[in-house]
Formats: C-alpha cells, structure tokens, sequence
C-alpha cells in the first residue's frame, strides 16, 4: 500500500501542468528564427534580462513531444578570472589563458512562464549536460570539459544543480567588469562546476595539452572594408559647396556631424556648439581648419553646419552610411523594411507624400539603408528602390501590408530572396483567398508574453500551398499562407481584445515554420521599437521644425548612423545611455567615428 501510494505522487508529480518529464526533450535552436525568439523570450522573462552569449555559445531549448517551449538554457564561454574554480582545478596563468575555451558558463536558465512542473528544472540541465560538449563542438569546434555557473544566494540555493551533483567551489568577491573597469556591485555569488568527461580536471591542469584542445589557427586579417573607420566612407562623400570661402572639409562637418549625434544632438546648433566644446588635439583628429590669425584650430560655426547638411546631396551620404554599416555587418538575418513620414519637411506643415523608407536588420537593431520616396511612387516605389539598391540574396525581408504587391514580390523572390509580408484589405482578393484555406488542420505555435502591463497570446497556423492553383492567393513566389491570432488581456482591467492577421510567404515549410513565422513577424516590429522610436523620442525628431532643404533627411541619416553604431559596439543596450555617456566624453565620440569598424 504504502510503495503504490508513493508511486503515484512520483507519476502525479512529473506529468503535472499536463507535462510528462520522461516526454521532455533539450535540443539547440535551429534556424535564426528560433534563435531571435530564444533571445526575445530570455530578454522578456529572465530578471536579468540578456543582450547576447559572449565569446559564441549555445542555445539549448527543453520542449515537450508537441513541440511547446518550456525552458531555455544558454552556455558561453567560461569566464575570464574566477579565483574560486582556478584554484579548484589548480591550473596556472598560462594554461588558464590557452584552455579557458574548454569550459562552457551557464549565464542563463530559465523556465518559461506557464511551465512550472515538479523536477522540470533539473530534468532540462541534466539533459543539456549530456550533449553540451557534443553541441559546443559542432558550434565552436571544440569540446567542453568543464561547466561552470553562478548562483545568487540572495535568490536562488542551487537545488537543481547540487541534485544534478555539482561541486560548490566557493564565493565571488561581488564585482562585475563595467566599460573596461571592475565595479564592486555588492551581491556576491555561488560558484558551481562539474566535470562533462572523466578526469577533465587531470586534464585542464595537466603539463600536456588536452587532446580535445584545437590547434589554434593563424588570426586572419581583417578584410580592408573593416578596417576603414566611418571617417574613410565620410571622405568619399563627393563636395557640395563652392570653393571659395570654404575653410572646413566635407569630411571633417560630417564627422563632427556624426560624433555629435552619438551624444544626442539634434540639429545644426548642436552641433556645432558639441564641436566648440572639443579640444585642440581632438580637432586636429578630424584635420579641422586651422586660423592663419591664432593658430589655432576652429571647431565648424553654427552656419557652416547648417549649409553643409542642406546642400548635401542626401543620397551621397545614406550611400557611404550604408556601406559602412555593410562593412561593420556582414550580410545575414532578416530585415524589417518599413516607411517614416519626415515632420515638417516644408513650410505649411508635414508632406503625407514624403516618406523615408529604411531597412533594418533583426536582432542587431543595425540600420542598413535609407532612401526617400518622392510623390510619385510613394512608400512602395521607395522600398522597391532600397531593396535593390541593398541587395535581397539570401535573405528575408518583412514587410508591412502596404508592401503586398505582387512587383514587391517579384523584386524580392527574382533577386534571391523571400518574404514574409501580411495581408490586409487593402487586398482584397488575396485576403479572401487566404481566409478560406482550411485552417483547422493547419500546424500552428502559440506564444505568451507578459509585459507593459498586458498578457499577450499569439497562435500562429500556417498553411503550405503546393497543391493549391496558381490563381489562388496569387502572390508571386508564394509557398505558405499564415494566419497569427493576436488576443490582448490588460491586466489592470481585464480588459482583452483580439486581432488576427493573415499573410503569405515565399519560404517554403522545410525552412520556416510556424514558430519561424511568429518570430519572423514579431521581429518585423524592431524598425518601430528600435529605431523610429528612438528617432521620435531620443533624437526628438518627431517634435522637430527643421525643414530647410535636404536637412531633415541628412539629419535624420546621421541619426540611423548613429544608431548603427551604438548598436554595433555593444558597449550600451538603449540610446539614452550612449547619449549621456558621449556627451560627457566627448573624446570617445571622436574616436568611435575614427575608429575601425571590427
């Protein structure tokens, strides 16, 4: 009676929440899709939140036989000094420096809200330890030897990791490395390792070299587009101006210009008043004018400024920002194409006709290109014209319903890409094609977050169509239609709402799936949060009067300029820091324009 009794708490234990733990599997994330989702749902729901895995890593993701997340584990490389585990495996300097990459850090654990199940903790770091050496080396080509992690006992005891036999080391002194200084944060941590193969410890101390160590290949150089620093594409702008009176070069308006961004100015004055504030040597790095009366250096006046940027020919500049953002980002990931009205663009008010399409890249926040679109194409013409312009091979492009046309599509699927773009009534036929394909059997992923004071569900259904005529939903290049179903609970007052949206896509069902378009789709918001936004609010540009000649849009492409760079860096996770850090170093804004691009 009493063996019967304990064994179904055991069985009621491991299938509660309708989880069977033996059913639960832990794989790594296929696809940029699934890992832009793995980032957003780490950075949503884990309380430190998460910017990237350093130094490589991987993404383990624990998920039922249905294919529902519930838990998220990353790894990254060991960190640098930890005093606790150096003197627990008894290595010395030198070969902590050369074998470091044989341990792998667990910087992140997570269990998916709506997941808490008895064991389910200990189930997900079991099962990713038993294949986390086989993973790093398929990821990083090598293997791991060791697995180290952090535990803050202000929050956390550890229990999963002493049931699945960790050794506890010992404590952190409680400092973290802060912009290249160490800062005392106060809350000490809990150092835990455990060896992944018989005797790693023997090995990673050991006088020979282990034998799962790589040899390490000769550096290769960087490539001569990464080398060249913003100032190198600034000085291939072509001149605007007359010969006469001209004292300051184009190249060196335009970096002040740009450097001056980077702190947060928004217009001419300043501008110029971030450059009257540099020193001598500062301005000698951007080779400004030099009085023949004084001697000395002159920063660029207010005017000089002003009639620079609205004489430039915009299209000369947003090409040399594009090409230093292709050289400091090599090509790959999804990009999100979307169009921006410019504020007072001409005396009487906002010009509904004139529009700045941009492309950014997901993930990386990264603006790759800006052009204007004129009355008579409009926001469709302009982001035709981008795209061709920035070239679509090998990569998905986002789109918003306005863009469902079929020579977008062409453009895009002729040039060697695909899209993921949804349909609206503003297409009538194709809407209504796409609302009587037969959902119900239809595979489909759900989606839960939690944010901003509102429950968000998202169920994604997608459709293949293979089999369906050509005159059905005719979209050129179109092989899956989708169908996301939005509902909205405002948590204050229970307030709930729902949308759905449809769309088509040309990446087959081997290559996207359901979860891959609700990523795709949620991704395509990032040219919204993370640079109109910042645009509107940051740089003030939606409060803006500037308005004289081709200033707002060469503004407006020094702020994505800007932009990219911050986000390049990855010194800074919002614009608001950056702005504050650079307008109190102002040296560092100089040197980030000057600086090479890896």
């Amino acid at each position: 009676m009493g063996a019967s009794w304990l064994w179904a708490r055991v069985v009621a234990r491991s299938s509660t929440g309708g989880v069977v733990l033996s059913e639960v599997s832990v794989r790594p994330v296929a696809g940029g899709a699934e890992r832009a989702e793995w980032d957003r749902l780490m950075e949503s729901h884990h309380y430190l939140g998460f910017r990237c895995l350093f130094g490589g890593g991987v993404r383990h993701v624990a998920e039922t036989a249905d294919g529902r997340w519930l838990a998220l584990i990353g790894w990254q490389s060991g960190a640098f000094k930890v005093k606790a585990r150096d003197a627990w495996i008894g290595w010395t300097p030198e070969q902590q420096f050369r074998r470091l990459r044989l341990v792998a850090n667990n910087t992140r654990f997570l269990i998916l809200p709506g997941a808490r199940t008895w064991n389910l903790a200990s189930r997900t770091l079991s099962l990713s330890l038993r294949r986390l050496s086989s993973d790093m080396e398929a990821a990083l080509g090598h293997p791991a030897l060791l697995a180290e992690t952090f535990v803050d006992p202000s929050r956390f005891e550890g229990t999963c990791y002493r049931a699945s036999n960790w050794t506890e080391l010992g404590g952190t002194r409680g400092y973290a490395r802060s912009h290249g200084e160490w800062v005392a944060h106060g809350r000490p941590k809990q150092v835990f390792a455990r060896e992944l193969a018989p005797g790693a410890r023997e090995a990673l101390r050991g006088l020979d070299e282990p034998a799962q160590l790589p040899a390490a290949p000769p550096p290769e150089p960087p490539s001569d587009a990464r080398l060249r620093s913003l100032w190198d594409f600034l000085r291939q702008v072509p001149e605007c101006r007359r010969r006469r009176g001209r004292r300051h070069s184009l190249a060196t308006v335009l970096a002040l210009s740009a450097a001056a961004k980077l702190a947060g100015a928004q217009g001419p004055t300043a501008i110029a008043e971030f450059a009257a504030r540099l020193t001598q040597r500062q301005l000698a790095a951007v080779r400004a004018f030099r009085s023949p009366t004084t001697g000395r250096l002159v920063a660029p006046s207010k005017s000089c400024v002003h009639r620079v940027l609205s004489e430039l020919d915009p299209d000369a500049l947003d090409d040399a920002a594009r090409r230093f953002a292709a050289a400091g980002r090599p090509a790959g990931g999804a990009l999100a194409v979307d169009g921006k009205s410019a504020p007072l663009n001409r005396p009487g008010g906002p010009d509904p006709d004139r529009m700045f399409v941009a492309a950014v890249e997901h993930g990386s926040g990264v603006v790759r290109g800006q052009v204007a679109s004129d009355s008579a194409g409009g926001e469709i013409e302009g982001a035709r014209r981008l795209l061709r312009e920035i070239g679509v091979a090998d990569r998905v492009v986002t789109l918003d319903a306005l863009h469902g046309c079929p020579n977008t599509a062409r453009l895009i699927v002729d040039g060697g890409g695909d899209y993921v773009v949804p349909i609206k009534d503003n297409h009538p036929t194709l809407l209504d094609d796409i609302r009587i394909l037969d959902w119900d059997g239809a595979p489909s992923r759900r989606a839960v977050d939690k944010g901003h004071g509102r429950l968000e569900e998202r169920v994604c259904a997608v459709a293949p169509l293979d089999g369906v005529p050509d005159d059905v939903a005719a979209l050129p290049g179109r092989r899956q239609a989708f169908r996301i179903v939005r509902r909205r609970t405002v948590l204050k007052s229970g307030k709930t709402s729902e949308e759905t949206v449809h769309g088509l896509t040309s990446l087959p069902p081997q290559r996207a799936g359901a979860s891959e378009i609700l990523a795709l789709n949620r991704g395509h918001w990032e040219i919204e949060n993370r640079v109109h936004y910042v645009r509107d609010f940051s740089f003030d540009e939606d409060r803006s009067r500037i308005r004289a000649g081709k200033l707002p849009r060469n503004l407006a492409c020094l702020s994505n300029t800007a932009i990219s760079i911050v986000r390049m860096r990855g010194r800074f996770q919002h614009q608001p820091q950056a702005h504050r850090h650079y307008a109190a170093r102002q040296a560092d804004a100089v040197r980030e324009v000057l600086a090479p691009v890896f």
